[in-house]
């Protein structure tokens, strides 16, 4: 495969391991994963006490930070809280006791004062609790050591195992995503041109069209941002020059379920246009149909196939296709430029599929 926005087709074991990766089931054995090894290891080692602190604090940086960078971000923040929080709350303790109702006054006053000066190092629910176990320990040091211990270990358990026991591979997401709003898109706008397409069914069309972009969108993102901070991710890397196409197809999505709902509030209009004008329209817009579903066998990895030999879509193309297309009123303007918007798009996405 000549271009570098494609890879080889996964095996069937590669594919089977990434659906798994994204399903409720590898968290729940993620989870159990974090219990038996945040629980065995200090067990096992003669310090039982640490053994659920440190289970805890593992199985609440999986359960909490679902993607690779969540996961970091998540450990970060609580570490920092609990590091902040615990000592100084401890000193202040030891300094106002034995007056506890003098310690519980200024303890939130303190904390919360210097959190209000960077919020974005902490997290609030890691904040909380330690605030209130420094109340109920007072000077017990011993057991404020090991919450640190417990939390500072659990939550890099926790991250390392989301970083390599089926750490979710948002770039398959991504793939099956762009491969099943390529058919949505092109079967609904196939249908539109050639009339077939009721009034009634273009609303639920677009928001099925909707909430497949918006899941694009956040793949797209997660993968972006789990490329960034992943440490062990060749599943990652194999998609990672493919984040400007999952990109340019989201766009191109958005854009058609903007034409659908202009078509779906205006179609009373639409229909009341000139019927040659409409025609012709129709005709472009098939012909824009045919260069797309080129494009979408393109994107489709699921089969092995010889790259494009020349782009579906120019825009010397787009210009000769809309240039006799006029525009007499504000109604024609509207229709033509959601013509023009999608043949832009596609013709970037010609582009990509071809570099």
């Amino acid at each position: 495969m000549s271009n570098r926005y494609l890879h080889q087709p996964l095996t069937p074991l590669r594919r089977a391991l990434a659906r798994f990766s994204l399903s409720e089931t590898a968290k729940y054995t993620k989870l159990t994963l974090g219990l038996w090894i945040g629980f065995g290891i200090p067990y096992l080692l003669g310090f039982p006490d640490a053994a659920v602190p440190l289970a805890g604090s593992t199985m609440l940086t999986l359960a909490l930070g679902s993607s690779i960078s969540a996961a970091r971000s998540y450990f970060y923040k609580r570490v920092f809280s609990n590091v902040v929080a615990m000592p100084i709350g401890t000193l202040l303790i030891w300094l106002t006791a034995p007056h506890l109702w003098m310690g519980a006054a200024l303890l939130p006053v303190v904390i919360f004062g210097i959190v209000a000066l960077r919020p974005s190092l902490f997290q609030m629910t890691s904040i909380t609790v330690p605030i209130t176990l420094v109340l109920y320990t007072g000077e017990h040091l011993p057991l404020l050591e090991q919450r640190l211990i417990g939390v500072v270990l659990g939550m890099l358990l926790g991250f390392v195992i989301q970083q390599i026991a089926f750490p979710p591979d948002h770039g398959y997401w991504a793939n099956t995503l762009v491969n099943d709003g390529n058919e949505q898109a092109t079967d609904v706008v196939a249908q539109l041109a050639t009339g077939q397409l009721d009034k009634a069914q273009i609303k639920p069309a677009a928001s099925r069209l909707r909430t497949l972009s918006t899941n694009l969108k956040q793949a797209h993102l997660l993968l972006k941002t789990d490329l960034e901070q992943a440490w062990v991710s060749p599943h990652l890397k194999r998609n990672a020059a493919r984040l400007p196409v999952f990109a340019s197809y989201q766009e191109t999505f958005d854009s058609l379920v903007n034409f659908l709902e202009t078509m779906d509030t205006f179609h009373d209009q639409f229909a009341a246009l000139d019927a040659a004008w409409r025609e012709m329209f129709l005709a472009r817009l098939a012909r824009l149909v045919n260069a797309h579903r080129q494009l979408a066998e393109a994107a489709d990895l699921r089969v092995e196939r010889p790259p494009l030999d020349a782009p579906p879509l120019h825009l010397e193309d787009l210009r000769q296709l809309t240039e006799d297309l006029p525009a007499s009123n504000v109604f024609t303007s509207v229709y033509l430029g959601h013509l023009t918007g999608y043949g832009i798009l596609l013709c970037r996405l010609s582009e990509l599929h071809t570099a």
